[in-house]
């Protein structure tokens, strides 16, 4: 059925020009818009002074890095060949990709997280995003890279993640103080021992 379901989508790749550009680039891009949503979102929040905006950009990398973690161990529980290198004669590849595991979906775990978090902060921007992602996985499959399976896994791996970050740790007093690190050791803010040494006026 998985098959049958990615044949169905990935059949007409390799004949409609303009369709296989856009899905091309989708699937290629994916990645570094989403990180580029997330460092963006990172800095308005620290350059505006708007706390909540850092912690939340924070919260949604945090939540992506959870996603592919979860995605590292379930492909070692399954170790799911990719639709070109399992059907190399069927299926139309267009975007060439390692023969690794397919299952689950990276891109659809860690696009899904982020849009999960910017959701819950931003409601319009996160639906936006949200359709942004389901394009993204909807593109693995059509560029042949993934069974429809490896990106519905992986959008639920994705929702699962930016939910328990959002439950557990935003807002939270464990984020705040794991947010609070990282921005020190960044050198993002001042340490409290260099508040302490300021003269007083």
């Amino acid at each position: 059925m998985d098959y049958q379901l990615e044949q169905l989508i990935n059949g007409p790749a390799g004949h409609l020009p303009l369709f296989d550009t856009a899905m091309v680039a989708l699937a290629a891009w994916s990645e570094p818009v989403f990180i580029m949503v997330v460092a963006g979102w990172f800095l308005i929040g620290l350059l505006s002074g708007r706390r909540a905006e850092r912690d939340a950009a924070l919260v949604a990398l945090l939540a992506a890095a959870v996603a592919l973690i979860a995605n590292q161990i379930l492909g070692h529980v399954w170790d799911r060949p990719r639709p070109f290198a399992a059907h190399p004669a069927q299926v139309h590849l267009l975007l060439p990709h390692a023969a690794d595991s397919s299952f689950p979906s990276d891109h659809a775990a860690a696009a899904f997280a982020i849009a999960m978090v910017l959701t819950a902060a931003h409601r319009r921007l996160g639906v936006l995003l949200l359709l942004v992602a389901a394009l993204v996985a909807f593109a693995r499959v059509y560029v042949g890279d993934h069974y429809p399976t490896d990106v519905l896994v992986g959008t639920a791996v994705g929702v699962a993640a930016g939910m328990a970050l959002l439950r557990f740790a935003w807002p939270g007093a464990v984020m705040a103080r794991v947010i609070a690190a990282i921005l020190v050791l960044l050198r993002l803010q001042p340490r409290a021992t260099d508040e302490r040494s300021r003269p007083s006026s």
